[in-house]
């Protein structure tokens, strides 16, 4: 018989899996093959051990509950990047307006047009809104044009 068929059959046998008439078989090859029956020997005496260290009970480890702290790691990384986004974009604004080279060309030619008093007011209102018009809503330009059209209107009436 083949070695490792041999030992397959031994490992059955030490489990009780083995049918009776394999196992009487099996007994009597072990009568003649004295190397063999020495192996037999050995793997019952290793699933006899085996066996009797898993019925032991085994002491249950509780892991830590880690939850709370990846939630909270999770929650800290998410206002993180939300701060690291809002200084982003405040830093790239803030270098967008002072790299801005027609910001400056925009605010004296509006400066020029509002303090020209020749202008008559309901001209300097509509030249004003022209200009304001022109310009993005949000940016310094238009409120600079409005501010300086706002003092330029009061000065008017008090002269």
């Amino acid at each position: 018989m083949k070695p490792d068929v041999v030992e397959r059959l031994l490992m059955d046998r030490a489990l009780g899996r083995l049918d009776p008439d394999v196992d009487a078989l099996l007994s009597d090859y072990l009568a003649h093959d004295a190397p063999a029956s020495a192996q037999a020997r050995e793997m019952e005496a290793v699933v006899h051990i085996a066996s009797k260290a898993m019925r032991q009970p085994v002491l249950a480890v509780v892991p830590p509950n880690q939850i709370r702290r990846i939630v909270w790691r999770h929650r800290a990384e998410q206002g993180l990047a939300l701060a690291a986004s809002f200084v982003i974009g405040v830093g790239i604004t803030a270098l967008a307006l002072r790299l801005s080279p027609s910001r400056e060309r925009n605010v004296i030619s509006t400066a020029r047009s509002i303090e020209d008093t020749s202008v008559p007011m309901r001209h300097l209102d509509a030249v004003v809104k022209k200009q304001a018009e022109s310009l993005p809503f949000w940016s310094n330009q238009r409120l600079y044009l409005l501010a300086s059209a706002a003092e330029t209107a009061i000065h008017r009436k008090d002269n």
